[in-house]
């Protein structure tokens, strides 16, 4: 007769369910409804990618919020505290393999264990995996890990598989791979290939979390190598300092002594096991409410319309969840060219319909970047596409006719830079922007930009305008509005 779970466990699979459940249903609401979270914005190892790119180049990679870095955050303090809790009691990508480890315990009545040897290889591999993942992102600037995500592919199941397919193909596979492995062997990805796992398994090193165990008191039954998940040898350690342990407890709430031979610690001090458990969700959970209390954590993002308003709107937030309307409202573009632009028929293409669901209405695959080349086309700024290789052209001013030369006139007091600088009527300034681009958009020099913006004269040329505005005091709806002058 199988023993019945303590009540502990009972939480952890609860705490799991939730956390499983809570990604789901936002990744299904995202599919079908607007200003919903993407999986994107859900997974906390997007902030450890765009947190390297933010350090290249100043920004965020497209599709990530700020509530990935609140969670990041969050995470590396539950590392820090307790080792890989997260992996244990949160992540809802480990829930979902316990989920089919379950399934398969049932099926096949036994659990299977990969060969010694081979399984101390394999627990490197993911630390290469977080490696070049760190490398490409740092180098490309963007979400590079995303087509080969297996959760990313999860989230998008609501859409259809052929959409799945068409953009998460190589994801898809492995999330099939993933779950039919995880029936065989618990937790396989988590072990030998998530890089979020080994963040946390490098921060588990310093953790102030351990179990120890008592061998005096120790019947070296072995049940508690029994149900460990990650296969760790507890029964032949007196203190569990493995990278690989997830603080699930399984093998503490296992052994069958009534003494305490095995013990959570923390920084040293025995702390009882559901004051741990205790901790370990305050601490995310908490982490949580401070970024909603600072406004922070923001799984969603602001409106493009929002964005106008403020000043601050760019090619780059245009998403797969804006809608045809809301594009040409936010940037002041007509409706037909935008459909034009992107090689669109609009007769096929109501203006409520979301970019992403664009293909299937025109009978063809269509990606929200088309939108963006279109647009930075129409508005004449520069845009290097969706993965960073591409180099929209913006058109230069048009050169005046060839005329015969005229009769040399004496010459007239030079005019001011900035007068010589001429605005298309559906140039939009950008935030986003350097001097040099809005340079190069216009065929001007950076000093008559400077002149017409008002600006000091020894303002950098290479920095976004908005990193400079607090230093020079400015506000971008007032340089835009004197280059709407």
């Amino acid at each position: 007769m199988a023993k019945r779970l303590s009540r502990i466990q009972y939480l952890r699979r609860i705490s799991l369910g939730i956390f499983l459940a809570g990604v789901t249903v936002l990744s299904i609401l995202h599919q079908n409804l607007q200003n919903m979270p993407s999986i994107d914005s859900l997974d906390p190892f997007g902030g450890i990618e765009t947190l390297f790119k933010y350090l290249a180049g100043g920004e965020l990679i497209k599709k990530i919020m700020p509530a990935n870095i609140v969670l990041l955050i969050a995470i590396v303090v539950l590392g820090i505290v307790l080792s890989r809790f997260f992996c244990g009691w949160i992540c809802a990508f480990g829930a979902l393999q316990g989920a089919f480890g379950w399934l398969g315990k049932k099926i096949f009545k036994r659990r299977f264990v990969v060969p010694a040897k081979l399984d101390r290889i394999l627990r490197w591999v993911k630390y290469p995996v977080l490696a070049g993942i760190i490398y490409f992102t740092w180098t490309t600037g963007t979400l590079i890990i995303r087509p080969y995500d297996p959760l990313a592919a999860y989230g998008h199941l609501s859409a259809g598989l052929a959409a799945v397919w068409a953009e998460f193909a190589v994801g898809f596979i492995l999330l099939i791979l993933t779950l039919a492995l995880s029936m065989l062997y618990e937790r396989a990805f988590c072990k030998y290939v998530c890089p979020m796992g080994a963040v946390n398994a490098i921060l588990g090193r310093i953790s102030l979390f351990r179990i120890k165990r008592e061998s005096k008191t120790c019947i070296s039954c072995s049940k508690c190598d029994a149900v460990c998940p990650m296969n760790i040898d507890v029964s032949g350690a007196d203190t569990i300092s493995s990278p690989e342990c997830i603080g699930c407890l399984e093998c503490v709430t296992a052994c069958p002594t009534k003494k305490a031979t095995l013990v959570t610690t923390l920084a040293g001090k025995v702390w009882k096991s559901w004051k741990i458990v205790a901790l370990g969700l305050a601490i995310y959970l908490g982490a949580m409410g401070i970024g909603a209390l600072l406004g922070e954590l923001d799984f969603i993002g602001p409106s493009l319309t929002s964005l106008a308003q403020s000043g601050s709107l760019a090619v780059e937030d245009i998403k797969g969840s804006s809608t045809w309307a809301m594009v040409a409202d936010s940037f002041g573009i007509e409706l037909e060219r935008l459909y034009r632009e992107a090689g669109v028929d609009g007769t096929k293409v109501p203006a409520d319909t979301k970019l992403k669901d664009t293909g299937p209405l025109i009978g063809a695959d269509f990606e929200a970047d088309t939108v963006r080349i279109a647009v930075a086309k129409i508005i004449g700024v520069p845009y290097a596409g969706e993965d960073g290789s591409l180099a929209v052209p913006v058109a230069p001013a048009a050169a005046p006719a060839t005329a015969a030369p005229a009769p040399v006139a004496p010459a007239a007091p030079s005019a001011p830079a900035s007068s010589l600088l001429v605005v298309p009527a559906d140039f939009v300034l950008e935030g986003t922007m350097t001097i040099r681009d809005v340079a190069t958009a216009l065929n001007a020099t950076d000093a008559a930009v400077i002149a017409k913006l008002g600006l000091s004269a020894d303002i950098a040329v290479d920095k976004p305008l908005r990193d400079m505005k607090d230093q020079y005091g400015y506000t971008m709806p007032d340089l835009k509005e004197k280059f709407a002058q």
